[in-house]
C-alpha cells in the first residue's frame, strides 16, 4: 500500500509540472489537423478534426495511451495516458484538445452615425460589423469596423465580417448607401465687360454656378464689388451639393474707380534765356494713379501769343479710363527780338571805341571780335545792358571785325557789325624798331594843340627836350642839353610826346600822346 501511494504522489506531481505541450520522461502527444502534426497544446483551439497520438517507450505497460480523434466541437476534451518505468515508478502525461470548425455570424453591418445630408455621407464613416459565436468557449474575437471614405458613389457600399476565438471567419456582410465627398465645382461670370484695359471703374456684379457629377447641385450663392480699388480685386461665392459639400469661387479683376492726379509737367527743352521762351516749346504733362496707373498724358505746343504769364493746360487718363483734371504749366514768352541801331567805331593806338543805340528791352549785349587771318572770332564782352565798349586788346595795323549783339530777357537777338583798324598814336620809328644814322619822329597831331612837349631819354637819363609846333621833329646828331653836350649814339632810346595847350609860357599840357622805343645802330 505504502509502495502505491509513493507512486500515485510521484504521478500526481509530475501532471502539476508538465507543460501544455505534453512531454514527461519519454511521453510526448503529436497532434495531426488536415495532414500536418505537431505538438499538442492545451491552449489552440483547432478548426478540424484531430488525431491525437501518444509516443511512449516500448513494453512499459501504457495505460490511456491509446490514439484518439476528435471530430466534433468541443471546449475541451482531455485524454490521460499512464506508463510505469523500471521497479515501481510512474510517469503520467494529460492532453486537453480544444475544437471549433464553426464560422461565428455576422448579424448586422451597421454605419456608426447617421447620413449627413439628404441621406447623403460627405465624409469618412465608420461601419461596423456585429455577430455572434455558437460554440461554448471560443466565442466572438472580434468584428470588423471599416472606416470608409470614398471613392464616390450612388451606392457605396461596405462588407463587414466577425472572427472567433478560434479563428474562424465568418462570410462578409454587405450594406449600401450614397457617399459623395467631393466639393462641386464652382464657375463665376461677371455681368459685363471691363470698362478699359481689362479694368472695371465702376459696380460690377458677379454670378456664380455649379456642377457635381453625383449628388447635384443645390444652391449658389452671387456678388457684387464696388470697390475700394484694387489691382488684384475679387468676388467671393460658393455653391452647395445635395450632399452638403461646398465649395468656393473667386472672380478676379482689377478695379479703379478714382481719376488721375497731374502731377507736373515737362517741357521738351529748358527756357532759351533768363526764364523765357522765345519759340515754341511742347508741353508734356505727367500724372499718377495709385491703382491702374496712367495710361496717357497730354502734350501741347505753345508758340503765341508773347505774354509773360502764360498757361498750357493739360490732361492725363489712366488704365481703367478715368480722365483727370486740367493741370496746367506756367511759362514766359517771347518770340520777337529787340532793335540795335546806329554802330559806330573809333580806332586808336592800340585801342577801338564801339558806340551804338539799342531798344528799351535790351537786357544784355555781348561783343565778338575776329582779326583778319585769325582761326575763329572771340567773345571780348559779355554781360549786361550797355551802349559803349572799348577793346584795348588789340594790336596796331591790324584789321578787325566787330559783332555786337543785343539780348533782350528773352534771349532773342538783334546784331550789327563794324571794322576797325588800330594804329599807334606815335607813328615813327615804329614800336622797338632799328634806325641807323639819324631818325626822325613823327606822331599823330592832336586837335587844338598849339605844339609838343618832345623827351629824349637815353640809359636812364634825358638828353633832350624840344618843342616843336608840328607832329613831327628830326633828331640832329649833336646838340646841347642842359648846358652838357650830346650827340647821337648807338644804343637803345625812349622818347614820350605831350600836347602843349595854349601858349608855351603857360606849361600847360594834355595827356601823354604815347611813349615808344627805337634802337640806333652804328
Amino acid at each position: 500500500m505504502r509502495r502505491l501511494w509513493i507512486v500515485a504522489t510521484l504521478a500526481a506531481l509530475m501532471v502539476l509540472a508538465l507543460p501544455a505541450a505534453a512531454k514527461a520522461d519519454g511521453i510526448t502527444a503529436d497532434c495531426t489537423v488536415a495532414g500536418t502534426t505537431a505538438p499538442c497544446s492545451d491552449t489552440t483551439w483547432y478548426t478540424g478534426n484531430v488525431h491525437v497520438r501518444f509516443n511512449t517507450p516500448a513494453g512499459n505497460n501504457p495505460h490511456g495511451c491509446e490514439d484518439e480523434d476528435v471530430t466534433t466541437d468541443t471546449a475541451g476534451i482531455t485524454y490521460t495516458c499512464t506508463i510505469v518505468v523500471g521497479t515501481g515508478q510512474c510517469c503520467i502525461l494529460a492532453v486537453t484538445i480544444k475544437r471549433d470548425a464553426t464560422p461565428p455570424t455576422v448579424t448586422d453591418v451597421t454605419p456608426a452615425r447617421g447620413p449627413d445630408t439628404n441621406g447623403w455621407y460627405s465624409h469618412a464613416v465608420d461601419v461596423a460589423a456585429h455577430g455572434t459565436d455558437a460554440t461554448p468557449g471560443s466565442g466572438l474575437a472580434s468584428c470588423t469596423t471599416t472606416t470608409y471614405s470614398g471613392p464616390d458613389a450612388a451606392s457605396a457600399s461596405v462588407s463587414g465580417t466577425c472572427t472567433d476565438k478560434a479563428g474562424n471567419v465568418s462570410a462578409a456582410t454587405t450594406i449600401a448607401f450614397p457617399y459623395d465627398a467631393t466639393p462641386p465645382s464652382v464657375s463665376p461670370s461677371a455681368a459685363r465687360a471691363p470698362d478699359a484695359n481689362g479694368w472695371y471703374n465702376h459696380a460690377v456684379g458677379v454670378t456664380f454656378a455649379g456642377t457635381d457629377a453625383l449628388s447635384g447641385i443645390d444652391s449658389c450663392t452671387s456678388g457684387s464689388y464696388s470697390g475700394p480699388d484694387n489691382g488684384s480685386a475679387s468676388v467671393s461665392g460658393t455653391c452647395r451639393d445635395k450632399a452638403g459639400n461646398s465649395a468656393s469661387g473667386s472672380f478676379g479683376l482689377r478695379y479703379d474707380a478714382t481719376a488721375p492726379s497731374v502731377t507736373g509737367a515737362t517741357a521738351d527743352r529748358p527756357p532759351d534765356a533768363n526764364g523765357w521762351y522765345n519759340h515754341p516749346v511742347i508741353v508734356t504733362f505727367a500724372g499718377s494713379d495709385a491703382a491702374s496707373g496712367i495710361a496717357s498724358c497730354t502734350a501741347s505746343t505753345y508758340s503765341r501769343p508773347n505774354d509773360p504769364s502764360a498757361t498750357v493746360t493739360g490732361t492725363c487718363r489712366d488704365n481703367a479710363g478715368n480722365g483727370s483734371a486740367n493741370g496746367s504749366f506756367p511759362l514766359k514768352f517771347d518770340s520777337t527780338p529787340p532793335t540795335l541801331t546806329g554802330l559806330a567805331v573809333a580806332a586808336v593806338d592800340k585801342s577801338v571805341s564801339l558806340t551804338w543805340k539799342a531798344s528799351t528791352d535790351v537786357a544784355s549785349v555781348k561783343v565778338t571780335r575776329a582779326r583778319g587771318g585769325a582761326a575763329a572770332p572771340v567773345t571780348v564782352y559779355d554781360g549786361k545792358r550797355t551802349d559803349t565798349y572799348t577793346d584795348k586788346q588789340v594790336r596796331n595795323g591790324d584789321r578787325y571785325t566787330y559783332i555786337v549783339t543785343a539780348f533782350d530777357p528773352a534771349g532773342n537777338p538783334a546784331t550789327a557789325k563794324v571794322e576797325a583798324t588800330p594804329s599807334a598814336a606815335l607813328l615813327a620809328p615804329r614800336e622797338q624798331s632799328t634806325v641807323r644814322g639819324s631818325a626822325t619822329l613823327r606822331w599823330h597831331a592832336v586837335p587844338k594843340a598849339t605844339y609838343y612837349n618832345v623827351q629824349l631819354w637815353f640809359r636812364g637819363k634825358k638828353v633832350l627836350t624840344i618843342w616843336p609846333a608840328a607832329p613831327t621833329y628830326r633828331l640832329p646828331t649833336r646838340w646841347t642839353y642842359l648846358g652838357k653836350a650830346q650827340h647821337l649814339v648807338p644804343g637803345r632810346y625812349l622818347w614820350y610826346v605831350w600836347p602843349g595847350l595854349g601858349s608855351r609860357s603857360e606849361h600847360r599840357y594834355g595827356a601823354l600822346i604815347g611813349k615808344s622805343t627805337f634802337v640806333l645802330a652804328r
